[in-house]
């Protein structure tokens, strides 16, 4: 993650050096956090821990696209930053997977982004439906 930061700080958008205090470190790692629950939570062997992941992947998508690609993540940010909900001049709002790949020196648009995100979340809710079917109930 400290490459990624390093990198991100070395960019210039806008003319300016991108601002990457303690805030944004924060809520980048709360970015990977929701990454990883998203692309592993279909591996938990719990069928309440299952049904809860099968509920959260249609409301993350559904938030995400109804927000304009922006997380609520990022939201939480221009809040704690400017008051408000969206932030214009926040370099980072909606481009969290854009900045990422760009950073691997992967260049797609955010359509491209946006339809291989919601295929790989249709086939996480679906691996877990499938798993949460499979899981053995403990005798009671």
């Amino acid at each position: 993650m400290s490459r990624a930061v390093a990198y991100l700080s070395g960019q210039k958008a806008s003319g300016r050096k991108l601002a990457f205090d303690g805030l944004r470190v924060l809520l980048f790692t709360v970015h990977l956090a929701v990454i990883g629950y998203v692309g592993l939570g279909w591996l938990i062997p719990s069928r309440g821990a299952l049904f809860f992941y099968a509920l959260l992947l249609p409301t993350i998508v559904m938030q995400w696209l109804l927000n304009g690609g922006a997380s609520i993540v990022n939201n939480v940010e221009n809040l704690a930053r400017t008051g408000h909900w969206n932030d214009a001049s926040n370099n980072f709002e909606g481009t969290f997977f854009k900045t990422v790949l760009r950073a691997g020196g992967v260049h797609a648009s955010q359509a491209q982004i946006t339809t291989a995100l919601c295929g790989l979340m249709l086939i996480f809710w679906i691996a877990a439906v499938c798993h949460m079917v499979l899981v053995v109930a403990p005798p009671a």
